[in-house]
């Protein structure tokens, strides 16, 4: 056997090789991440990490929970890092581009987080997201004038697609 032919039928092998490995992965879907509180109750969320128009650090977890295949609530929750403090209760005000999309309820009070956490209801606003395109969430940040949170498109979509999981 030539050195030629060697080196060809190693290049076609490791091709060929390739080409399975890519060809059998699953697509690359969002993290949404499923967790079952009980029997019957199932939470989705998605959790990233955001940066804010003042470069402060936010989690931003989205997340729902569905009873027996029903959606009970879709709640945006906000971590605002290092000691930021939120206005409570004060609406989020989600906006795509120019165009205002709604306010999400704030709902903190309904729970014991801190102070510079933020929980709203975003079931009304999920429900008009019709495209990946960025959000701009202005958050009622304690002491200051609101601050903006840019949502990009990956994350909108990922959000969309949480909204369709059952």
């Amino acid at each position: 056997m030539k050195k030629c032919d060697l080196w060809r039928k190693i290049v076609i092998i490791i091709t060929v090789c390739l080409y399975l490995t890519i060809a059998n992965s699953p697509p690359a879907f969002a993290s949404i991440h499923k967790y079952p509180e009980t029997a019957d109750r199932v939470m989705y969320r998605s959790v990233q990490s955001l940066r804010d128009t003042d470069d402060k650090a936010w989690q931003v977890v989205l997340y729902k929970r569905v009873k027996s295949g029903m959606v009970n609530s879709f709640n945006l929750r906000l971590v605002g890092f290092p000691g930021t403090e939120l206005q409570h209760p004060v609406p989020l005000k989600v906006a795509a581009g120019d165009r205002e999309i709604g306010r999400a309820n704030d709902i903190w009070s309904k729970s014991d987080l801190p102070t510079n956490v933020g929980e709203y209801d975003f079931k009304p606003i999920i429900t008009q997201l019709e495209s990946n395109q960025p959000l701009r969430l202005n958050l009622p940040v304690k002491g200051q004038p609101e601050t903006t949170l840019l949502v990009p498109p990956f994350s909108v979509r990922e959000w969309r697609l949480l909204s369709d999981t059952n």
